[in-house]
């Protein structure tokens, strides 16, 4: 029974390429760090904005028809504040990114519903993707759902309790 064996050139560039896969998954945990800290940041001070801009802040949410507007402010400030101090520590990281996807999903279309003009390139959105990708909620959305996925990285406090439950 003879066995074949890749040649030369496939084996160098096997190699090449899970080498490569190695070393750029090092990257994950400090990728996923700088992201939680600037999107954290940026969630508590939005959530801050809410509550010292409160009335303002009711008065866009009427103009956008949502209900209830003075709770859904205030449920929106103490999310996006909460979940972007939980985030940009890496504490229950993947449970917060819950609401907040919650929270940027309701922002998203609170926002883009209430313009009839909006409604329409709502419904044409796999064909012109400007209504999502330059909505203001947009990157906090990703960054909630890239950390419900990836979790938060080992440079975090959820990272710590996993390496400390493991020992």
């Amino acid at each position: 029974m003879t066995t074949t064996t890749a040649p030369r050139s496939q084996s160098t560039v096997a190699n090449f390429y899970t080498c490569f896969v190695q070393y750029a998954s090092k990257l994950q945990s400090p990728l996923l760090l700088l992201i939680r800290i600037y999107i954290g940041y940026q969630c508590i001070i939005s959530g801050y904005a809410h509550i010292t801009h409160f009335q303002n802040t009711v008065d866009a949410f009427k103009s956008w028809n949502v209900p209830m507007p003075e709770v859904n402010v205030a449920i929106s400030a103490v999310t996006e504040m909460v979940g972007g101090a939980l985030l940009l520590i890496g504490l229950a990281a993947r449970l917060i990114s819950l609401p907040l996807i919650g929270n940027f999903i309701v922002a998203f279309f609170a926002v883009n519903l209430s313009d009839p003009h909006d409604r329409h390139l709502l419904h044409n959105i796999w064909n012109n993707q400007d209504v999502l990708l330059k909505d203001d909620a947009f990157p906090f959305l990703m960054t909630a759902i890239l950390i419900l996925v990836f979790g938060p990285g080992w440079f975090s406090i959820d990272g710590l309790i996993k390496y400390m439950r493991r020992k």
